[in-house]
């Protein structure tokens, strides 16, 4: 049963609730249709998945203004507006810190989840082969670097470090949108795609990690890591130097990438799902290699979670 001090919390509550109107009122003349639809989705989302998990009222009070803290970080297109709300989550973990990381993760999923779709994707035909081989190097670096962590480390402090990396990262694109002339700045703009809003795979990368803490324990977080982290970046590594057969059906995919994916999330998930590190390599490469409008780093982590929550494993 999740406990708190209630006239802490609930006072705080009300006090970034406050806050919150406040910023909402200053930003509702930019909202498009769209976007406040989102939004009103990922309220009712977070209510139904809240309540379904058994908490109490002030408590899904309280998530529900993390969903619109986590939905302001990326919704709008002033990088200060994100820097503060990035402060605001900070201080929005840290008041509700007891109820349970794990709860406060699903806020900050459905609530990017509902901003998101605003973020401009990647339409340019041609490739950069410098630009996706650094981009990769770099995600499995990053991904190496966070299974560690989620192994090494207890659930809350791995899920704690997750989500510092994310909120960090968000800081570090809206300091690179506001200063892009700097050194550090030049290097985050050289490893994004041609026509992508700056760090747009990052935070589809982010939702995926996202939704795997929320809904699975360690262990199983790290088979949709193998995935998402280790073979997706050597996927595309393998298909930008032997990719020369594409898939019949995604002329954007090769054999040879499709194949990478499947043998190397094979390989890492069996060390932590034995026998199943097939099944999980299989699903990976097929989602993977599909022609789909959402990031493959989400539908991956998608189609993993559905998996593995079915196979009870």
């Amino acid at each position: 049963m999740i406990t708190y001090t209630t006239g802490a919390w609930l006072y705080g509550t009300i006090a970034l609730l406050v806050a919150l109107s406040y910023m909402l009122y200053l930003r509702l003349p930019r909202f498009t249709r769209k976007e406040a639809l989102f939004l009103l989705l990922a309220v009712v989302a977070g209510f139904a998945l809240f309540a379904y998990e058994g908490v109490d009222a002030y408590v899904i009070l309280g998530l529900e203004v993390g969903i619109f803290t986590f939905n302001g970080l990326l919704n709008g297109n002033s990088a200060r507006w994100r820097i503060l709300y990035v402060l605001l989550s900070m201080l929005y973990i840290t008041l509700m810190h007891w109820i349970g990381l794990v709860l406060i993760a699903q806020a900050m999923l459905i609530g990017m989840l509902s901003s998101i779709t605003n973020i401009k994707e990647y339409k340019t035909g041609k490739e950069d082969r410098e630009v996706e081989v650094n981009r990769d190097m770099v995600h499995l670096a990053a991904g190496i670097v966070l299974m560690a962590i989620f192994y090494f480390s207890e659930e809350a402090v791995a899920i704690s470090a997750l989500m510092v990396i994310i909120l960090g990262g968000i800081v570090l694109i809206s300091l690179g949108e506001l200063h892009k002339r700097g050194r550090f700045p030049s290097a985050m703009f050289g490893l994004e795609r041609a026509g992508t809003s700056l760090g747009h795979g990052a935070l589809w990368l982010a939702l995926g990690s996202l939704l795997a803490v929320s809904f699975l324990d360690t262990s199983r977080v790290l088979i949709v890591f193998s995935a998402i982290f280790i073979g997706d970046p050597i996927a595309t590594i393998m298909g930008m130097h032997f990719g020369k057969r594409k898939l019949p059906y995604n002329a954007r995919k090769s054999a040879a990438g499709t194949v990478a994916y499947f043998v190397s999330t094979w390989l890492v998930s069996s060390l932590f799902a034995g026998v199943y590190g097939a099944f999980i390599g299989a699903i990976g490469a097929i989602v993977e290699s599909m022609k789909l409008k959402i990031d493959d780093n989400f539908t991956v982590s998608v189609a993993l979670v559905v998996f593995l929550l079915l196979l009870g494993l």
